[in-house]
């Protein structure tokens, strides 16, 4: 079968990742430079930016609205021995991957989680029904050949041209029947909800080429992505519960108005997240350009949301990705089983796009019983109930409205660098959104930081 990974979206491309030089981290050393930088935002970007100059000597302070740092990686630790990623979980390909060499140098675990390799993932029907192998492989085989051809057909694509109707138009030269094409374009939807977390619909054509993909094993944090943030935090300035409501800046330096008071400086590094950007509850004093804002509004903010539940024991066998076609709004399609490496009995269950959205609209109570009811039309209705429930809602949560951004219909190849580019030299923007290679990835986030801190240190970028 097709995978539904990031990573196997990002290889539509075709474009292969180079290795990239991490730059090392240590302690902060004696104040080199009189400026005061001002990092917005404690996920991962701004933690890279602030963690960069403070090595180098810079006066940083990190403003923060949560209560706590990472931003999107999350990893709660409410269930006894068993962490749990609520945001980022994945590494995607770890040659030449930075956040893969961050964390050896940080000496953070990591443990192989592939989900690209089809001989490890077994796939059900509407009705529960396990798919054999020479029926997958055929699946699998159309799906490829489409792939390919709508990777073709996508290069150089009108703005306004969506991914959903690229694929059907490669779908409608094929000789296939009515039934086969309309698998390929559930499982095309499906990797365009896992990949770009929003609706095939909605997805500009041209962005299925855009970014770039590191070869190499996916791999997770058995005890929690969260460390990597919290490596990086340690020793900074970081001011939590302090949301930012106005930013001032000009030539001479920023003013930020924040919920508990102002603070001013030199250069202000903004890594608000897309969707809070979209939102507007941040005010520009004087407003951002008129090419950055129109970054702001073409680009989208896509919605990934995890239901991730800890049974009494394992009932789901050995898949390392567990599939169902078909499924009633698209709800409960891929399931992750995280005992592979958590060595407790947890299921995961991620949704991206309209069933993310959908995730959002119901308790808890209710998303348990709808899993249970798909769960058990594949292994038995003698299948215990859980005993936890981990729910995320991104589009809700007003610190992020939204998991990590997407190329939408209208948007423009230029707008992540627009979005990237600084204003009047002091005030400056990072997060995963900016990159115009890795958006959408820690990797891309973490390198966004970087390239800001190397700009305020006046090294190339």
């Amino acid at each position: 079968m097709p995978s539904f990974s990031r990573r196997a979206l990002m290889k539509l491309s075709l474009l292969a990742a180079s290795p990239l030089v991490v730059p090392a981290i240590a302690s902060g050393g004696p104040a080199l430079s009189s400026k005061t930088v001002l990092v917005i935002g404690a996920g991962i970007s701004g933690l890279a930016a602030a963690r960069m100059l403070h090595t180098a000597g810079y006066r940083v302070t990190v403003i923060e609205g949560r209560d706590r740092v990472g931003g999107r990686i999350w990893t709660n630790r409410s269930w006894k021995e068993v962490p749990v990623d609520l945001g980022a979980s994945w590494i995607h390909g770890v040659d030449g991957n930075p956040v893969a060499a961050l964390s050896r140098q940080f000496g953070i675990e990591t443990v192989v989680y592939d989900v690209e390799n089809p001989t490890s993932n077994q796939v059900y029907d509407a009705n529960g029904r396990a798919l054999g192998s020479q029926e997958s492989e055929q699946l699998a085989q159309l799906y490829e050949q489409a792939s390919k051809l709508l990777a073709q057909k996508v290069q150089g694509a009108a703005s306004q041209l969506s991914a959903q109707e690229a694929m059907q138009q490669v779908l409608a030269g094929l000789g296939e029947t009515a039934a086969q094409k309309a698998t390929v374009l559930e499982l095309f939807s499906r990797q365009m909800e896992d990949g770009l977390a929003a609706d095939p619909q909605d997805i500009a054509a041209w962005g299925l080429n855009e970014g770039s993909a590191f070869d190499g094993h996916e791999v997770v944090f058995p005890n929690g992505y969260g460390q990597l943030v919290d490596r990086l935090a340690a020793g900074l300035d970081i001011r939590l519960k302090h949301r930012v409501t106005r930013i001032q800046h000009g030539v001479s330096g920023v003013r930020v108005h924040t919920t508990e008071g102002e603070l001013a400086g030199d250069i202000a590094i903004v890594t608000l997240p897309l969707g809070v950007l979209k939102e507007g509850g941040v005010e520009f004093s004087p407003a951002l350009p008129v090419a950055k804002r129109g970054a702001i509004e073409r680009l989208g903010m896509g919605v990934y949301n995890k239901a991730v539940f800890l049974f009494p024991h394992v009932f789901w066998g050995e898949a390392a990705v567990i599939s169902q076609l078909n499924t009633d709004k698209g709800l409960w399609a891929n399931w992750y089983p995280l005992n592979h490496y958590a060595k407790k009995p947890v299921l995961c269950a991620l949704h991206g796009g309209i069933p993310a959205r959908l995730l959002e609209g119901m308790s808890n109570q209710e998303i348990q019983d709808d899993a249970m009811a798909h769960l058990r039309q594949i292994f038995g209705s003698s299948i215990p109930l859980p005993t936890g429930l981990h729910v995320t809602r991104w589009h809700a949560d007003p610190f992020a409205r939204g998991s990590y951004s997407f190329p939408q219909v209208g948007a423009r190849p230029t707008d992540r660098r627009d979005l990237a580019s600084p204003v009047n030299a002091t005030l400056l923007f990072a997060g995963e959104a900016t990159h115009p290679d890795y958006s959408g990835t820690v990797h891309g986030a973490l390198l966004s930081g970087w390239r800001e801190a190397r700009r305020v240190l006046g090294e190339p970028v």
